[in-house]
């Protein structure tokens, strides 16, 4: 699935030690971006970490910034999968619309926090970063579509004139508090502030509130 998507500056090995030592390269750049960020780490340390030879990564990779973007194929599969499973239980679990918001909050939020080292320094290198930046948007339509749906399961109860805008909407607030405090993007002063507990408590009920009240 990852391989597909690679840009032509990757080349995936087809062999075993060939696909191990690869593998080692993914795995010391996915650590140096959370102990280091996305810009610090050089490929030096990741050929010290990943125990591979310099020319055994630029051998793979044309770049430092093929590597980050392919790391960032690799983090993002595992959080749509993660993020889609959860949606999946959400649905499986409510009965009715006020049960589900709540569940899907938790979902997002709680899928987020558990990638979040490794998504914040994408995040942030995402700001001038097109491929990655693309890559990033992808993810998040993926998720916005699949709790879209999950709401819109609920279509009848929703009491806005405008169902679709209105669970856009719950989307786009639930995904900008949660990653507000979780310090993506540029705004890192405005990280943690507050409860985690309180803030998806709180966030439940808002969205519920607003898709459960008639429009004015």
């Amino acid at each position: 699935m990852e391989e597909a998507h690679l840009a032509p500056s990757v080349r995936v090995p087809r062999q075993g030690r060939s696909k191990a030592s690869y593998e080692r390269m993914l795995v010391a750049a996915e650590e140096l971006l959370v102990t280091k960020g996305g810009e610090a780490f050089t490929l030096s340390e990741v050929s010290r970490l990943g125990q591979v030879s310099i020319g055994s990564i630029y051998c793979r990779f044309e770049s430092k910034d093929a590597l980050v973007q392919s790391v960032q194929l690799r983090v993002l599969d595992r959080v749509d999968t993660r993020m889609l499973t959860q949606v999946v239980a959400a649905r499986e679990a409510a009965g009715s619309l006020l049960a589900i918001v709540p569940l899907l909050v938790e979902a997002v939020a709680e899928t987020l926090r558990e990638h979040a080292p490794l998504l914040r320094p994408l995040m942030q290198r995402a700001t001038h970063d097109p491929i990655v930046a693309q890559t990033g948007k992808a993810s998040y339509a993926s998720t916005a579509a699949a709790v879209r749906s999950a709401l819109l399961a609920h279509r009848a109860e929703i009491r806005q004139d405008d169902p679709e805008r209105a669970v856009d909407s719950c989307f786009r607030v639930l995904y900008a508090a949660i990653a507000r405090y979780l310090g993506f993007g540029s705004a890192k002063e405005a990280a943690w502030e507050g409860r985690w507990d309180v803030l998806k408590q709180d966030l439940g009920r808002m969205l519920a509130a607003f898709l459960m009240m008639p429009s004015a």
